[in-house]
């Protein structure tokens, strides 16, 4: 490419002023490319307490342009009104958003999630003759989630995806369950989500002797429905009353974490045993990932789940169900992997690392992830994507 790509995110999720929690991975994307792109993310968000009907919030964030646009949702009325005038302020709102984004004639728009950001990506690719491509990162094509259903959403899925350049997943096992639900496109990827192996890192364990409790812990968003938290908490429960000797750390924030942590207290776990951190970033993150022992994800259901990488990036061992991408990064050197949502199963590899733990060779655990997830690789197959997604008179 002799020129730098101009590539426009259009994400389902993202950080906002609400929750800095939403779509990190789809940041993280977009702040990996801008460092052979120009990138602007255009992001849209429904807000029953919007002080106007739109509010528009335009930033520059690790060399990303983010423009933000809230929009009002009705709190009362009927239904079928509300869901039209919902709909109406939805489609508004990207135009307001290109609006201010006119100084900016993207090469590419790189949509994030199916349907409707990618409805409106076609209609962009209508009135500009913009190209766009797909990630989807959402579990609903899974069997153990199978909300994508309705003709509707089927038959405008279908249309977007027969006009997208290329369609990627962030997992064999998500790109398994697409092509299983009807999605099919001629250039179909799988492309993981980049983590920063400079930030996720080997650091001295402060805790590591051997009269200290070995620590489990757990990271997640605190979404009952797909992290299974209460499923955990109750083999936790289990092995305490076996009289295994350990503490257990629960990090994260979300909508079920108050009753999570009241969930834990009805079971019989102590603060001593189990304890709630809230939520964690950055450095502090970092740090509480390698003071622990190994790192439990009891998950119904995952799409990719980032939370492994960065575990074992860090070289702590992972125990975890077979979800997204578990089954192509966990072996014998890294951790331990059992049958989807085998609680049973789940409980024994939690004793039988309780036991061994302390055995790996954090450098090997490492290096099972750092050259297959680092930013440079996950960028380096994203502009194959663009490279060939965008024709070279549009370039030049």
């Amino acid at each position: 490419m002799s020129k730098k790509l101009k590539i426009l995110f259009l994400p389902r999720w993202y950080p906002h002023r609400y929750d800095p929690m939403p779509g990190l991975f789809i940041q993280k994307q977009a702040e990996v490319i801008s460092s052979f792109s120009e990138v602007s993310v255009l992001y849209v968000h429904e807000d029953p307490g919007c002080p106007d009907k739109f509010e528009i919030d335009i930033a520059e964030e690790n060399n990303v342009r983010v423009v933000r646009v809230y929009y009002k949702i009705p709190l009362v009325g009927l239904k079928p009104l509300n869901r039209w005038i919902k709909s109406y302020r939805f489609m508004k709102a990207y135009f307001l958003g290109f609006r201010m984004l006119r100084d900016f004639k993207p090469h590419l728009v790189h949509v994030h999630v199916l349907t409707r950001q990618g409805f409106v990506a076609l209609l962009y690719r209508i009135f500009t003759r913009t190209p766009y491509v797909i990630t989807e990162h959402w579990s609903r094509y899974l069997p153990q989630n199978g909300t994508y259903k309705g003709f509707l959403r089927k038959w405008v899925s279908a249309c977007v995806l027969k006009y997208a350049s290329a369609a990627i997943a962030v997992s064999e096992n998500l790109k398994r369950a697409m092509i299983s639900s009807g999605i099919h496109h001629r250039s179909f990827y799988v492309i993981g989500n980049p983590v920063d192996m400079e930030w996720f890192r080997i650091l001295e364990n402060e805790r590591k002797m051997d009269n200290v409790k070995k620590r489990i812990i757990h990271i997640s968003c605190f979404e009952d429905k797909s992290k299974n938290i209460s499923g955990f908490l109750r083999i936790i429960s289990r092995l305490v009353k076996n009289g295994l000797d350990f503490e257990c750390r629960l990090i994260g924030d979300g909508p079920d974490w108050a009753l999570l942590k009241n969930y834990s207290v009805e079971i019989g776990l102590s603060p001593g045993i189990v304890s709630f951190t809230g939520l964690k970033e950055q450095d502090v993150l970092v740090k509480e990932i390698n003071n622990a022992d190994f790192l439990v994800l009891s998950s119904h259901y995952e799409t990719f789940g980032s939370v492994i990488i960065e575990s074992l990036a860090c070289g702590i061992p992972v125990v975890t169900f077979d979800v997204g991408i578990a089954s192509e990064v966990i072996n014998i050197t890294n951790g331990l992997i059992v049958g989807h949502d085998d609680e049973s199963a789940l409980e024994k590899a939690i004793t039988i690392m309780l036991d061994r733990c302390r055995d790996y060779d954090r450098s090997e655990i490492r290096k099972s992830v750092v050259e297959k997830y680092n930013c440079k690789v996950i960028s380096d197959q994203l502009c194959q994507v663009y490279s060939k997604s965008v024709p070279a008179k549009k370039i030049n």
